[in-house]
């Protein structure tokens, strides 16, 4: 009997609207109320005009921003501080006066780009968000994107796109499109595989935050089988229409998301196991990493006693999760006690800009938390204590066969770390195409939440720059884990629901 894991989560999504309020005071008088008599109902409308800020509050916060980024050395992994300083300036002079909140986010998201660092971001202030969610006119149509072409996945009510790629919308091209949408999207170093995962994920409020309201959409679309051109024109929808869309979207192409942060099966036909690790989130597992160890011991257990000798973990979907739960995976894959990172760092245990972080009033509340993992060195520097980030001895439940592990865009944080480590530590082959998170290493770990004082643009900035102690090192600076065996699925492979990167791998197994 197979083991079978099965943990099923959902996203909660809040949707505010809040802008301008009026008071109304009805009488309940249910039995239920525990209180009867007066109650008050806050209706809340959001207004058509966005508040527009002087040009003094907008440099204001870019320079609040900008200096919080210096100061944490975010953005100086990558990038000379000159460079960094460089696109600061050129982003500052766009700043004119009167410019809304969401016009403001439209010069500082390629600031927060240019940082370089996939765990950073910065989002639209919540009357922004609101005044989306009232007036937002929403494309109707989700994509994939491959080979820097944007594929059409749905049709939409009489259109039938489904399969063509995208060349123009509203006359703009769609290389011109997909050049604004990566200057804005961070990822680690220069790796461009999460940014397209990420940015095909949520297309359409793309479209809307950089390009604006549109009531209909001029789409001219190629088919590459007739190698002719069409064009069609195609009503927004709101943001009720566009969410029910999401569902049906989801209905048809199962396979995208995941309700499991964890699977397991067995083929016993090509004496393979398949292990996919959807997310490495401790809370996600009953027991938290015990839970996580003890299902990983199940596993094992039956692998073992079934005599598998070829072992399938399937990464593409794991954007991270909880530190220190990689290596309780690799502890089962490895024969060896290794160091886990180089060294792990932080600029500081205090900053300036903390009035304007969720550690408001909280100074010694992070220099205490910090101070648990961190200590000042000699020659200036916070580095991790002795200890604190050891890896795992290998487990007494060991695989001694075959692994090949498959990744892509969306492995990131600690899945594209876990598979850094696998590179360097066991004999893996990997398959699909280069991991969104950075080979070397990414800057995560704590993080201080920041909300503008005038604008009210929220935003993350990560502290821990992890360094992984690596002992392959062919893999260029800035990128992610380079397969072993690129293999990139068609979009007749992604209508047609054929996992292209698994059937390559089952191939892959049984010529040997």
């Amino acid at each position: 009997m197979n083991t079978t894991f099965a943990l099923l989560f959902g996203l909660f999504v809040h949707f505010s609207c809040f802008a301008q309020q009026e008071t109304v005071r009805l009488s309940f008088n249910e039995k239920e109320n525990s209180i009867q008599g007066n109650s008050t109902i806050v209706v809340s409308t959001i207004s058509k005009n966005l508040k527009k800020y002087k040009i003094s509050q907008l440099q204001e916060d870019f320079d609040i921003l900008k200096n919080a980024y210096i100061e944490t050395k975010v953005g100086l992994w990558y990038n000379t501080y000159a460079e960094f300083d460089s696109i600061s300036k050129i982003q500052r002079a766009k700043i004119e006066d009167q410019m809304t909140a969401w016009d403001f986010y439209k010069i500082v998201a390629p600031l927060t780009a240019y940082t370089k660092e996939g765990h950073s971001f910065i989002k639209v202030s919540q009357e922004t968000n609101d005044y989306f969610s009232q007036y937002g006119t929403y494309f109707p149509l989700f994509v994939k994107i491959l080979d820097k072409k944007i594929y059409v996945l749905n049709d939409y009510q009489n259109v039938k796109v489904k399969g063509l790629i995208i060349t123009k919308i509203n006359g703009i091209s769609s290389g011109e499109i997909l050049d604004t949408f990566t200057e804005i999207e961070p990822s680690d170093g220069y790796n461009f595989t999460s940014k397209y995962r990420w940015i095909e994920s949520a297309f359409s409020n793309y479209l809307l935050r950089f390009y604006g309201l549109s009531e209909s959409f001029t789409i001219e679309f190629f088919d590459s089988k007739t190698n002719k051109e069409s064009l069609q024109i195609i009503n927004a929808v709101n943001s009720e229409q566009y969410k029910q869309l999401q569902i049906e979207l989801k209905q048809e192409y199962p396979e995208s998301s995941y309700s499991q942060p964890a699977e397991f099966e067995i083929n016993d036909k090509d004496n393979l196991a398949k292990l996919t690790i959807n997310r490495f989130g401790e809370h996600l597992y009953k027991g938290g990493k015990e839970g996580f160890k003890n299902y990983l011991d199940s596993v094992f257990l039956e692998i073992n006693d079934k005599n598998i000798k070829n072992l399938i973990i399937d990464l593409r979907k794991n954007e991270g999760g909880t530190q220190g739960m990689e290596d309780i995976l690799l502890s089962y894959l490895t024969t060896k006690d290794y160091e886990k990172y180089s060294y792990v760092e932080i600029p500081s245990f205090e900053y300036s800009f903390l009035s304007f972080t969720d550690y408001k009033d909280k100074k010694e509340v992070l220099k205490e938390e910090l101070s648990i993992e961190f200590d000042l060195q000699n020659d200036g520097r916070y580095l991790d204590r002795m200890g604190v980030y050891d890896g795992l001895s290998p487990d007494p439940i060991h695989f001694n066969g075959d692994i090949y592990i498959l990744i892509g865009g969306r492995t990131f944080s600690g899945g594209s770390e876990f598979a850094a480590l696998a590179k360097n530590y066991t004999k893996a082959i990997f398959i699909g195409e280069e991991t969104g998170g950075g080979y070397y290493g990414n800057t995560s770990g704590s993080y201080l939440m920041f909300t503008l004082p005038n604008t009210q643009l929220t935003g993350r900035i990560p502290l821990c720059k992890y360094v992984v102690n690596t002992n392959i090192n062919s893999i260029p600076f800035g990128r992610g884990l380079i397969p072993d065996y690129a293999i990139t699925p068609t979009i007749d492979d992604i209508l047609n629901h054929n996992d292209a990167e698994l059937n390559f791998t089952i191939q892959l197994i049984s010529k040997k």
